[in-house]
C-alpha cells in the first residue's frame, strides 16, 4: 500500500510546528515499518533539505541516532532480514530470537511518542510518599496539583503507565523502582540516548534556574535538535560588585549542596552531566568552551540585577560578533522589570505594591501562561570540555581552627533543608496542604509552620514563580500570592535605582544620625541582646539560614528603631546569613525599614509585646534559646521581670546564663529615633512636599515626586517637642491584662525573697571586695 500521502501529511504537521522531530519520526516509522524507514526515510524528507534545512537537520539527527544506536547496541547486521509484526521485531534466524522486543515501548523510551499519558504530577508522587504521623497525606493534595505532568521517569512515556502508581525512591537519584523486565528495557534506552549527535552543539548556561520543570530556556535547548552542553560557572567577583555583597556564606553553601543534586537529575534523566568551571571571567570561559566544543549557540534564562544584565549584554555582544547566537529567556520573575510602564499611573505611589500591580496589569495584558514540562531529551555532545568537581568551586568551604579541625557552622542548615528541586516541591506542597489554612490570619506565628519555606528555592530558581502562582491561585490566599508581587516590585525598583543595596533612595537620609556602637551590633548579630524574641530570631537565622517574615520585621525594628544602627548593617548581615539572600528584596525591605526607601513601614515591632502575637506561649523562644527552656510562660519574653526565686528554679542567672538587656529604656530609645528623622527632614525642608508633607525623591530623569511617608514622621516634624504622637507606629501586639496582673502578683508575693537575695548579693560583693584589697 502506498503511504506517501500519509507521510506527506505527517511532514506537513511537522513543518507547521504541530509535531516535534521525535514525534514526526516515530509516526513515519510506525506507518511504513522498520525496513522501509531505514532505507527510504531520508528520501521522504529530502525536500526539507533546501526548504527548511534546520528542520531537516533535526529529523536527520533523530534518524541517525536511532538506527546507529540500534545497530551498535544489539550488534545487528546492516542488512538483517527483519520486519515488524504486531509491534515486535521478527527474524527467521533463531540465533537472533533474543533480540525481539516491544518496538512501541522502546521508541517511547527515547522519543516520548505518547504525549498525552494521564500520569500523576511530580508533586503528587512526592505527596503520595509523604506521611504525617504515619498516615498518608495524599488525601489533602490539591486537585490542581494532580493534573500536573512533571516526573522523573527518564522520558519513558509508555513506561509511565507501569510506574504511575509507584512511589518516588528515597535515594537522591530520584529513580523509580521497577521490575527486572523494565530495568532491561531502561538499559537499552540509555544505550541509545547516550550516543552523542554530531551536529554543532548548543551551550545551556545554568544560573539561577536550577530546575528542569517550567524552564523555558531548557525547553528551547531541547527542541533545537542540537546536542546540549549544560554548564555552570562560578566566580565571586562576577556575581556582583563588592558594595552589593551578593554572595554570602549561606547562599554559597546552598549552591554547594544544590548543584550536585541538579547534576544527578541531569545524569539520571538525560545522561548529560553539567560542566562545572571555577572562573575568573565568564566571557573567557564561555569562549573557551565554544572553541573546544564547536558550539554555535548560547542559551540562558535572564537575571535582572542591573550589573548582571549589563555583563550579560556584553557577553552576548562579543559572542554575536564571533558568529555565536545568544538566546535569552524570561522566567526568574513574573514580569520583566524593563517591561513595566508607568505612563498611565505616573510615578506617584511608586514603592507601593498596589501601585506596582496596577502598572503590571496595564503594561502586560498578556497572560503569564502555564508551566512547561521538563524536556523529553537533551542530546549529549561529542566534544565535552573539561569539568571540575563542585567541591573545587569553593562554595562550601568551612573555616578551620588552629589545630586544623573544621568549624562546621552549616551542620544545622544541612539537617534542616532538602537542597533539591524535589525539596522545593515538597516545601510548597506542605504549605498548600497544611500551612495555608492559617496563613491569612496567623502567618506571623514563629512557633508554628504557617509560612511557606520556599524563598531559598525561588532565589536559586529551583521552582519558578509561575509555578508557585499556578499552584497557589486556586487556594484563595491573596496574602500569599501578593508575596510574588513584592518580589517583582523589588527588582523593578532595583532597575530604577541600581544603588539600592548601599545608598538611600531618599538621599537626604544619608545624613541621618546612626549609632556606631559595635558592641550593640555584635549582640544583635549573635542573638545576645537580652530580649528573648529578638535573640531567638537571630539564633534561628544563624543556625538554619532562615526566619519567617514577621521575625525579620521584629529584628529589623529593634536594630533600627531601638539601637539606632543603620539599615546597611542589617542588610549586610542578612546577605551573609540568609539562604534566600536576595539583593533586590533585601535592599528594598531594609531601606523601607530604615526610613530611606520609597515606602516606609507604617509600623515598628515592639521587642517584647510583639511576642504576644507571634509566640504567645514562648515555644519559639524555648526552641532557639534552650537556656530559657524552663522559664514559665508569664516571664519567658521578659525574664528581667521574673522574681529571683523563679529564675533560680528555671536555672537562669541573668548576666551569666542569659545576658542582661543591652538597652533598658525602650521608650526613650524610640523617641530618639523619631528625633533623628525629624532632624533630617528639618535640614532638608526643600525635599518635603508642602501640600502633603511627604518626602520628595528625585527620579533618574530629574523629576521630583512625593513618596509614601509615615504619618508619625509628618506629625513629629510639625510638633517636634510633643511627647504624645497620635500616629505612633509601634505595634504592641496582643497584650493580656490577666497576664500583666499575674506578673505583678508574683513579684509582690516574691518581694521578701527578692529582698533577701539582694541583701545576700550585696554582702557577697562586699566580702569579695575586702578579700581583694588584702592582696595589696
Amino acid at each position: 500500500m502506498d503511504n506517501t500521502v500519509d507521510v506527506d501529511n505527517i511532514l506537513t504537521d511537522f513543518k507547521s510546528g504541530n509535531l516535534s522531530a521525535d514525534e514526526c519520526f516515530c509516526m513515519i516509522l510506525s506507518l511504513i515499518g522498520y525496513d522501509a524507514a531505514k532505507t527510504h526515510f531520508l528520501a521522504h524528507v529530502e525536500t526539507l533539505r533546501k526548504e527548511q534545512p534546520k528542520l531537516h537537520n533535526q529529523l536527520f539527527n533523530v534518524y541517525r541516532g536511532y538506527f546507529e544506536c540500534l545497530d551498535e547496541c544489539f550488534n545487528l547486521p546492516d542488512k538483517l532480514d527483519c520486519s515488524v509484526e504486531n509491534g515486535f521485531y521478527a527474524t527467521d534466524s533463531s540465533e537472533n530470537q533474543d533480540i525481539g522486543f516491544d518496538l512501541d515501548l522502546e521508541m517511547a523510551l527515547k522519543l516520548s511518542l505518547e504525549s498525552a499519558v494521564d500520569t500523576p504530577s511530580y508533586a503528587s508522587k512526592l505527596m503520595s510518599s509523604h506521611t504525617v504521623n504515619g498516615v498518608s497525606d495524599k488525601c489533602h493534595e490539591p486537585e490542581r496539583v494532580r493534573k500536573m505532568t512533571f516526573s522523573f521517569t527518564d522520558n519513558m512515556s509508555c513506561e509511565k503507565k507501569a510506574i504511575a502508581t509507584q512511589s518516588l525512591d528515597t535515594d537522591s537519584s530520584h529513580t523509580f523502582e521497577s521490575s527486572q523486565k523494565s530495568k532491561k528495557k531502561k538499559n537499552r534506552k540509555k544505550s541509545r540516548v547516550d550516543r552523542p549527535l554530531s551536529n554543532a552543539p548548543l551551550i545551556y548556561w545554568f544560573r539561577r534556574d536550577l530546575r528542569l520543570y517550567d524552564n523555558p530556556a531548557l525547553e528551547f535547548a531541547a527542541l533545537s535538535g542540537a546536542p546540549v552542553l549544560p554548564i555552570f560557572l562560578w566566580s565571586d567577583a562576577e556575581e556582583g560588585p563588592t558594595k552589593a555583597f551578593a554572595n554570602g556564606g549561606a547562599t554559597k553553601y546552598w549552591l554547594h549542596m544544590a548543584l550536585p543534586t541538579l547534576n544527578r537529575d541531569m545524569i539520571d534523566r538525560y545522561n548529560n552531566p553539567i560542566i562545572f568551571r571555577k572562573s575568573t571571567d565568564y566571557l573567557t570561559d564561555i569562549v573557551d568552551i565554544i572553541k573546544q566544543s564547536g558550539a554555535k549557540t548560547l542559551v540562558m534564562n535572564d537575571v535582572y540585577e542591573p550589573y548582571l544584565k549589563e555583563r550579560d549584554d556584553k557577553i552576548c555582544k562579543v559572542l554575536r560578533n564571533k558568529g555565536v547566537k545568544c538566546e535569552r529567556f524570561h522566567s526568574y520573575l513574573l514580569h520583566q522589570p524593563g517591561a513595566i510602564k508607568t505612563e498611565s499611573l505616573c510615578m506617584r505611589g511608586m514603592g507601593s505594591v498596589t501601585h506596582f500591580m496596577e502598572c503590571c496589569r496595564q503594561s502586560d495584558p498578556e497572560p503569564l501562561g502555564v508551566p512547561v514540562d521538563p524536556p523529553n531529551i537533551l542530546p549529549v555532545g561529542t566534544d565535552r570540555p573539561e569539568s571540575v568537581p563542585v567541591s573545587e568551586l569553593g562554595l562550601g568551604r568551612l573555616p578551620k581552627r588552629k589545630d586544623g579541625t573544621e568549624i562546621d557552622w552549616a551542620r544545622v542548615i544541612r539537617e534542616s533543608w532538602d537542597f533539591s528541586e524535589n525539596g522545593a516541591w515538597e516545601a510548597l506542597q506542605l504549605f498548600l496542604n497544611e500551612g495555608i489554612r492559617n496563613y491569612e490570619k496567623e502567618s506571623s506565628r514563629g512557633d508554628k509552620l504557617n509560612t511557606c519555606r520556599i524563598s531559598p528555592y525561588l532565589h536559586f530558581g529551583q521552582i519558578s514563580p509561575r509555578t508557585v502562582l499556578n499552584e497557589g491561585r486556586y487556594l484563595k490566599s491573596p496574602k500569599f500570592l501578593r508575596k510574588l508581587a513584592w518580589r517583582d516590585l523589588s527588582y523593578w525598583l532595583l532597575s530604577v535605582f541600581p544603588d539600592l543595596p548601599y545608598a538611600p533612595t531618599r538621599p537626604q537620609y544619608q545624613h541621618q544620625r546612626w549609632s556606631d556602637n559595635k558592641i550593640h551590633l555584635k549582640a544583635w548579630q549573635k542573638g545576645n541582646t537580652g530580649y528573648p524574641l529578638v535573640d531567638a530570631s537571630m539564633r534561628q537565622l544563624w543556625l538554619t539560614g532562615w526566619m519567617n517574615n514577621y521575625m525579620r520585621h521584629v529584628v529589623a525594628s529593634f536594630l533600627i528603631s531601638y539601637l539606632h544602627i543603620t539599615w546597611v548593617e542589617g542588610y549586610l548581615w542578612f546577605q551573609d546569613t540568609l539562604l534566600d539572600a536576595d539583593v533586590a528584596i533585601n535592599a528594598m525591605m531594609w531601606q523601607n525599614g530604615g526610613m530611606s526607601g520609597l515606602d516606609q513601614w507604617n509600623f515598628v515591632m515592639h521587642p517584647v509585646d510583639a511576642a504576644m502575637t507571634c509566640d504567645p506561649k514562648g515555644d519559639y523562644v524555648r526552641k532557639w534559646i534552650p537556656e530559657l527552656a524552663r522559664m514559665p510562660e508569664e516571664f519567658i519574653h521578659k525574664p528581667w521581670k521574673c522574681p529571683p526565686s523563679i529564675l533560680r528554679r528555671a536555672g537562669v542567672e541573668l548576666g551569666v546564663t542569659y545576658p542582661h538587656r543591652i538597652i533598658t529604656n525602650l521608650e526613650e530609645a524610640r523617641e530618639q529615633s523619631l528625633r533623628d528623622v525629624v532632624d533630617v527632614r528639618q535640614k532638608f525642608e526643600g525635599l518635603i512636599d508642602p501640600r502633603t508633607g511627604n518626602d520628595l525623591v528625585q527620579l533618574p530623569n530629574g523629576v521630583l515626586i512625593p513618596v509614601i511617608t509615615r504619618k508619625e514622621f509628618k506629625y513629629k516634624t510639625r510638633n517636634p517637642e510633643s511627647r504624645d504622637n497620635p500616629h505612633s507606629a509601634v505595634l504592641r501586639g496582643y497584650r493580656s491584662r490577666k497576664r500583666d496582673e499575674l506578673v505583678e502578683y508574683l513579684n509582690q508575693r516574691d518581694f521578701m525573697a527578692s529582698t533577701m537575695k539582694e541583701c545576700s548579693m550585696r554582702h557577697d560583693r562586699g566580702l569579695k571586695a575586702s578579700q581583694s584589697g588584702s592582696f595589696y
